[in-house]
Parts: structure tokens; C-alpha cells; sequence
């Protein structure tokens, strides 16, 4: 994607006000942004979270990436002003808010892009949000026949509450794995600007190990930058699901100023490396083209699953030239 029309989406996305439960101004954007991709249909479920499905041809999906619209933020309930989300209470009252009719949010900058990083009031987790479109637009430009879900989730802040539900009554064909596109702080030895990073698995959850062989495939032959760790700082929405029996995986981009905490005190814009970003989107593409091409390579685990088995094939010799020597001991 072009540099310029890739900045344009992420601004356009990221500047848009969100918190728990009040997601409702991003669902319209990303509507409105969808509503340009022929290929793309888009429905709601009954507690708001958005479905995408991208198809051309005949292809059949595989995978569902994911992505959370909410934000930390304040919210008007029942007369009060309440906080909702992970941010150390001693932080609450050290910055201005901004209101936008029943939510607010801290009153940072909305975008811009400075040094190589793209720093916004809010990356967590609309850069997940903008990834997936841009996904599909990266599929429409490739003019190759995919198919592939694209799911934005409500109030994951507070407890994964819309892919919870989303979990309980999964919409999607039997044998399509979910991904979560997130954005953490740094752990395991992951750092920014280094590449996305593939995740083993998060604070709570080991991750599927197929879905994760198959993102690790892509990136190792199409020789796109990213990392693999454990990010155990938190947890996100692939533990969820596979709590509730989906196979699931997680790729992060690494973050800096978690939720708008800085490492010593006060509140300020999140920023992650604008590189990451892009070549999240390009692991996402190429993995989702390799898995509609019936005639990829196969994936890390099949591979390895072959190696062993000609390891066993070799070691026969050795196995009978022994036998005796255990039978008779």
C-alpha cells in the first residue's frame, strides 16, 4: 500500500473517539471505509460487534483476525463519571478530559507521526482496527481470490466482554481460527521497531500452535521483519476465545506508554513504530494468500512433523541393531 494512502487510513481511524461501550463513532468509520470494498459484507451481532468477510473466487476462509475498538476512557452512567479500563487510579486526575457527549477520553493528540512512530491518544487497539482494512485493501490490490474474516470487538478493555459473547456463539464455519491484532508493551525480549511479534502466548493462555506455525511460516519465507515471544504483560482476546474452545493465535505490535501511562507518572499519547504497523499488515496478507493457495509450501509444523519423521526412518537401523542387547538385558 502507498505510504501516504496507508497514513491516511491509520489517521483516519485512530483520531476517532472510543471507549467501553461507547465504540459506536469507530463502528461508523470502519462501516463507511468497508462499504468502499466490493468484496467485503459486513454484519452486526447482537451485542455490536462488526463480522467482515472478504471473498473473491472460491476460496474458503481460514482465518478471522480481530481487533477491539474500545479504549480505556471515562463514561457517564446513572449521573456519574466513571472510568472504565486498566489505568493506575492515582493517574485518573493528573490530566485534562475531553468530552464527547456521554464518553471521554484524555486530551491528547489524536495523530501524527514523528521519528518513525505514529504516537495517538489511542493506538490500543485501533491500530489492530486499521491493520484489518487495510488488509482487505492489500487483498483487492493483489487481484488473487481470498477469503478471510475481519472482527471488530466492543468493551474488551473491561473483560473481553464483545468477543466473549462473540466466543459463545461463533458465527463462522467450522475450522476458521481466530487472530488477535493487538498492541502491548514490550516483554520477552520483543522490541520496537523490530517487526511484529508473533506471540506464543499471553499472561494467561498458551496460543494455538498450528495458527501460530502458519503466521510464523509466512513471515520466514516472505522474509517480512517480526519476532516471537511470550508477551506476558497482559492478556487479549485470543485467550478468550480459546477459553471457549476457538483456536486461536495473537501477532502484537509493540507499544510504548501502555493505555497512555508513561513509565514514571502522568498520562500521554501511546506510540508504536510506524515499520511495525506496516509490516503487520503485510504478515497478515501473505498469510492469508498463502492459505488460500492450495499449492503453498506447507506450514512450520507440518515441516517439522516431517523432519521427525525421517529422523525415526534413520534411527531404524540403530533400534534393531540394539533390540537383542535390550531384550536379553
Amino acid at each position: 500500500m502507498h505510504h501516504q494512502k496507508f497514513l491516511s487510513l491509520f489517521k483516519q481511524i485512530l483520531s476517532t473517539p472510543t471507549a467501553p461501550f461507547h465504540e459506536y463513532q469507530v463502528a461508523a468509520v470502519i462501516r463507511k471505509r468497508l462499504a468502499e470494498i466490493p468484496a467485503v459484507t459486513v454484519f452486526e451481532d447482537s451485542y455490536g460487534n462488526l463480522i467482515a468477510h472478504y471473498k473473491t473466487g472460491k476460496s474458503k476462509p481460514h482465518l478471522a483476525f480481530g481487533a477491539h475498538m474500545d479504549h480505556p476512557g471515562w463514561v457517564k452512567h446513572e449521573g456519574k463519571e466513571e472510568f472504565l479500563g486498566w489505568v493506575p487510579k492515582e493517574r485518573w486526575d493528573t490530566h485534562p478530559v475531553e468530552w464527547f457527549g456521554e464518553f471521554g477520553m484524555w486530551k491528547l493528540s489524536p495523530f501524527k507521526v514523528k521519528d518513525g512512530q505514529i504516537h495517538s491518544r489511542v493506538c490500543d487497539d485501533l491500530v489492530g482496527c486499521a491493520a484489518i482494512i487495510a488488509l482487505f485493501l492489500e487483498l483487492e490490490a493483489s487481484g488473487k481470490d481470498a477469503s478471510v474474516y475481519g472482527i471488530f470487538t466492543r468493551a474488551e478493555e473491561v473483560g473481553f466482554v464483545g468477543a466473549v459473547e462473540l466466543a459463545k456463539n461463533w458465527p463462522l464455519p467450522e475450522g476458521v481460527r481466530f487472530v488477535s491484532l493487538e498492541t502491548s508493551a514490550a516483554r520477552g525480549g520483543a522490541e520496537m521497531g523490530k517487526g511484529p511479534v508473533i506471540r506464543v502466548g499471553d499472561r494467561m493462555s498458551v496460543f494455538d500452535d498450528g495458527v501460530t506455525a502458519e503466521l510464523v511460516d509466512a513471515g520466514t519465507e516472505e522474509k517480512i521483519d517480526h519476532q516471537r515471544a511470550l508477551l506476558d504483560g497482559g492478556s487479549c482476546e485470543a485467550t478468550a476465545m480459546n477459553v471457549f474452545g476457538i483456536p486461536a493465535a495473537g501477532i502484537s505490535v509493540i507499544l510504548g506508554n501502555y493505555h497512555n501511562c508513561p513509565p514514571k507518572k502522568g498520562i500521554a499519547e501511546e506510540f508504536i513504530a510506524l515499520s511495525d504497523a506496516k509490516n503487520l499488515v503485510k504478515l497478515i496478507s501473505v498469510t492469508t494468500l498463502r492459505m488460500a493457495d492450495s499449492k503453498a509450501s506447507s506450514s512450520s509444523k507440518a515441516k517439522l512433523k516431517k523432519r521427525l519423521e525421517k529422523r525415526v526412518r534413520d534411527g531404524k537401523k540403530y533400534w534393531k541393531s540394539a533390540k537383542g542387547l535390550w531384550e536379553n538385558s
